[in-house]
């Protein structure tokens, strides 16, 4: 019986993880996919490592995920062909039925937790260092017209046209911090850029002709010079790059050592990394935690065991991810509130998880 179900959960959490993965993981893998092969004319070689580094990312994901899906459905099956039943009624209870349910969720979280406080850092601090790479590697063609260029640290560029390494049409924009959306701090346009690559420094630098500079002051108004030629410089790419103190990057044993080792931290900075200790220790239970929930559920999904099986494990899945979505907005904030949301889907989860068992038990 424990062979039987137990190859019944493992070929389909398999199957789960690998669909989910296609699925949730695939829009993100492009959108981190287009600086490498649009931007910066990455080789082969560095796309396939790139998405080797994504794996371990996405699977702290979709195996807590797909494994809740496989005993929802499992479960489910059983339960509609009277399969429960019978062993009910050869009289082992429902907690001995699914103890290879635990056993195998216990083994997938001993695998979620190393991937999070191991892999799952390296693989994303991995991410970062195969665009810079890529950057270092070929830096004559990260001007490509067209194309906006996000490579640059807290900059945007876009080139309206190009021939050799004369620029046309030169349009740069000072950023306050990565990733903003909103507007520049300073914009620079320059009717013409002579691209500039100086090996004997390694670095990236561009002779502005006719430039303007746009400035924007607290207040929100604007002021327009002309600062004729300039030379500003772009990259860098003879330097290792500093790599920012991140808690999403960092294993755990280099958080700790951080923790104990800088005492000028910031305080904001010394919460969230003490917070992410505990975020990844208790997403590492979600297998456990969403078993305790699933095998119930699936038992009362019965003959629809397709369709709200998987329903079921949708809106339960959301609901648990929920919780840590909310956590990280307490993540730089003193007091323990993020350790308890962190924690309070485990508890909410174990505790619906006994009462539903107890239920089912006495039906």
């Amino acid at each position: 019986m424990d062979r039987y179900i137990g190859k019944q959960i493992i070929a389909a959490t398999i199957f789960g993880v690998i669909v989910l993965s296609v699925l949730l993981v695939m829009g993100n893998l492009f959108k981190e996919l287009r600086p490498l092969l649009v931007e910066k004319h990455a080789s082969p070689a560095l796309v396939l490592r790139f998405i080797l580094s994504v794996v371990p990312f996405s699977l702290i994901y979709t195996i807590p995920w797909g494994f809740l899906v496989a005993v929802l459905l499992v479960f489910g099956r059983i339960s509609a062909e009277n399969e429960l039943v019978s062993m009910r009624m050869a009289g082992i209870s429902l907690t001995r039925v699914a103890m290879p349910v635990f056993a195998i969720g216990t083994a997938l979280c001993v695998l979620c937790l190393w991937l999070n406080i191991s892999m799952a850092p390296k693989a994303k601090s991995t991410i970062k260092d195969v665009l810079y790479e890529a950057v270092k590697k070929n830096p004559n063609a990260m001007l490509d017209p067209g194309v906006v260029q996000t490579s640059f640290q807290d900059q945007k560029v876009f080139v309206e046209s190009r021939q050799g390494n004369l620029l046309h049409g030169l349009h740069l924009y000072q950023l306050e911090e990565a990733h903003q959306t909103g507007f520049p701090t300073a914009s620079v346009y320059a009717r013409e850029a002579k691209l500039k690559i100086i090996q004997e420094s390694k670095q990236l630098r561009l002779h502005l002709t006719d430039a303007y500079m746009e400035t924007r002051n607290p207040d929100g108004t604007r002021e327009l010079a002309f600062i004729g030629e300039q030379e500003p410089l772009l990259f860098d790419f003879a330097r290792d790059r500093k790599k920012k103190l991140k808690a999403s990057t960092m294993t755990n044993t280099e958080i700790r050592q951080t923790l104990a080792s800088d005492s000028s931290l910031e305080s904001e900075k010394r919460h969230k990394l003490s917070n992410e200790i505990h975020r990844r220790y208790a997403f590492s239970l979600a297998c456990l935690a969403l078993a305790m929930v699933a095998v119930p559920l699936g038992i009362n999904a019965r003959r629809k065991e397709t369709s709200t099986g998987l329903a079921i494990s949708i809106l339960v899945g959301l609901g648990y991810f929920l919780f840590f979505m909310i956590a990280g907005q307490f993540q730089k904030n003193s007091g323990n509130t993020a350790i308890m949301l962190y924690w309070l889907p485990n508890v909410l989860c174990l505790a619906l998880g006994i009462h539903l068992f107890y239920k089912a038990r006495s039906k």
